[in-house]
């Protein structure tokens, strides 16, 4: 049985904002709506699962090995390099890697902050140019005969028929976009919170597959490292985006407002404010109320502006990902259809 109540959405004050969370009721529900290994467009329900795959990546190995093992995926390895993470998952029918992100609270911050900003970008084997950083730190735990490379081509020669998905949250997203375009056989991309990661040849190797790239609200990092005119490193978005607002998803576009949005909107409050001077009565307290509700006002307008327009650190964290994606998929008694 699902509950169909909604999932309450964290405070930004919440201690346990930063992942990993062990709180976290991981694939609740995953018996209702199961995994759709050979899903070839958006699935909601495949949203929701690898969004807590990506979560899932910063814990403990050993917790993580035990939630899958309970979604009956019984096989699961850990690669580990400096500053490297990922955990595959696995049974003869499905297979999911999921790269972590950068942990906040470790003690490879430094060095994981450091593959953030090498954004020099660098030749991609198999064609376009891409982030020297995180092309870096994929080859940490790529090469070598226990690798990640050798891993795949084993396990694809043993089982062709196995579906592969790739995910992962912010680093994360960045790292198993290059491992999606590196393993042409794998079935699907879910990436979260992601950076851009390489320029328009590269991404030209994703055109014909499934890869989506899902962004929160306020989240900055999909908008990093950014394309500056004096300074265009020629990154570009990857795959097809999914925008996730409080409640409602967004099909391939970002609910961008126009500057003339913005002056209608600073129109029709000094629109509202003539009215209300017009109206008033003679009197030294009603001109003083009708000041203060005009500076109310334009602080409401401005409040507006500033949350259209800003970005918050915030929106980025991966718990927000999860719990929006469950309330879509499941607080809603009716919904029944999770494909778009």
């Amino acid at each position: 049985m699902v509950r169909t109540s909604m999932k309450n959405i964290p405070s930004v004050l919440q201690k346990n904002l930063l992942p990993p969370d062990m709180d976290y009721h991981y694939f609740e529900g995953s018996k209702a709506k199961p995994f759709d290994t050979h899903s070839n467009c958006f699935s909601l329900s495949n949203a929701l699962w690898l969004s807590e795959c990506s979560l899932l990546a910063y814990a403990h190995p050993g917790f993580a090995r035990l939630a899958y093992k309970l979604e009956g995926l019984h096989e699961f390895k850990f690669f580990q390099g400096v500053g490297t993470e990922c955990m595959i998952a696995w049974n003869d029918d499905l297979m999911i890697v999921s790269f972590r992100g950068t942990e906040l609270t470790s003690l490879s911050t430094l060095y994981e902050l450091a593959t953030d900003l090498n954004a020099i970008p660098c030749q991609f084997e198999k064609g376009g140019r891409v982030h020297q950083g995180f092309n870096s730190a994929l080859a940490e735990i790529w090469l070598g005969e226990d690798g990640l490379e050798v891993f795949f081509a084993t396990h694809i020669a043993q089982n062709p028929k196995r579906r592969i998905w790739i995910t992962g949250h912010s680093l994360g997203g960045a790292l198993a976009t290059l491992c999606f375009a590196h393993i042409e056989h794998a079935q699907g991309l879910y990436i979260y919170g992601s950076p851009r990661v390489g320029d328009a040849q590269f991404n030209s190797l994703l055109d014909k597959r499934v890869a989506w790239r899902v962004e929160h609200k306020r989240d900055p990092i999909p908008f990093v490292p950014p394309n500056l005119p004096a300074i265009n490193l020629g990154y570009e978005d990857t795959g097809e985006l999914v925008f996730l607002g409080d409640a409602q998803l967004l099909m391939h576009q970002r609910p961008e407002k126009s500057a003339q949005h913005y002056k209608e909107l600073a129109l029709s409050t000094l629109a509202e404010q003539e009215k209300q001077r017009k109206e008033l009565p003679i009197q030294f307290q009603a001109i003083n109320d009708h000041l203060g509700n005009a500076l109310a006002q334009w602080r409401d307008t401005l409040k507006q502006v500033h949350g259209d327009t800003s970005y918050s650190m915030s929106d980025h964290m991966p718990i927000f990902y999860c719990s929006k994606l469950w309330n879509l998929l499941f607080g809603d008694a009716t919904n029944q259809d999770d494909t778009k």
